[in-house]
């Protein structure tokens, strides 16, 4: 799989409080709440705020930093998140990508859409009138591409904090100074450390997720990666149970246009 495949499953770093029909804009600092006292504190929060979570979007931006050459290439888009009602929920997930800016600082079009339902991830590729369908678990089996020790990305969406702790490390996280985050205010954030044996322990030596204080919602992600490189994630805009629009269905559709080219990869089990 693809770093940006795997990247794609895991943007979304948790949920918002279920009961608005559309987030304000990330809280001035003056009218943000008190900061939660504890890891375990902000755990036990999200926990309860992903209650009645229906669907989620917003708009993305995503930083890459190469260790080994410095470069930096940023892209732009817009995340959607659509779940049911049942225990435990079937989601399914999309990220649309529509630019792409490169470490000159040119910017162009480019559209690239990874949409993921029923245990497939499909990334379609526009320009070359292409799409890629990998089956993540066996038929019949189901994954939850955001669930912690699942999905290829292990942040926390909807998880219970029991879940967080068994397969992390978490402490509280100091304000973001990535360039890209810096000036968000009225938020807080976790440091998580995989915990060795896990899978995400293979993948990141640690991943920061900063939240929205006033609506618990998900405005910053920062991913060190093993080998070094930074991955950094903003998202703007965000709403939560404020119903998908025709081109949120758009972006979550997995179905191949006719008259594309097709690479289809069934599961396969890991070999030893």
């Amino acid at each position: 799989m693809t770093a940006m495949a795997v990247l794609c499953l895991g943007l979304l770093a948790g949920c918002a409080a279920a009961q608005v029909e559309a987030s304000p804009p990330v809280s001035e600092a003056k009218d943000a709440p008190s900061p939660h006292a504890s890891a375990d504190a902000l755990l036990e929060s999200l926990e309860r705020a992903t209650k009645g979570l229906r669907d989620f979007q917003a708009q993305v931006v995503y930083d890459r930093l190469d260790a080994i050459t410095e470069d930096r290439e940023r892209r732009t888009g817009r995340i959607v998140l659509e779940q049911d009602g049942a225990d435990p929920p079937q989601r399914r997930f999309a990220i649309a990508f529509d630019r792409f800016i490169d470490a000159a600082g040119h910017a162009s079009p480019q559209s690239q859409r990874f949409a993921f339902a029923s245990g497939w991830l499909v990334e379609f590729d526009d320009a070359r009138r292409q799409a890629i369908e990998r089956q993540l678990v066996p038929e019949g089996k189901s994954l939850d591409p955001l669930r912690l020790g699942e999905g290829p990305l292990p942040l926390p969406v909807g998880q219970r904090a029991e879940d967080v702790r068994r397969r992390f490390t978490a402490t509280l996280a100091p304000p973001p100074d990535a360039p890209l985050l810096k000036a968000l205010q009225g938020v807080q954030g976790l440091v998580l450390v995989p915990r060795a044996g896990t899978s995400a322990s293979e993948d990141f030596d640690e991943v920061r997720i900063w939240y929205d204080l006033r609506t618990l919602a998900p405005v910053g992600v920062q991913a060190r990666m093993k080998g070094g490189d930074l991955k950094t994630v903003l998202l703007r805009e965000v709403r939560v149970n404020a119903g998908l629009d025709s081109a949120a269905r758009d972006a979550l559709r997995i179905e191949v246009p006719e008259g594309w080219i097709r690479d289809r990869r069934p599961w396969r089990p890991t070999q030893p």
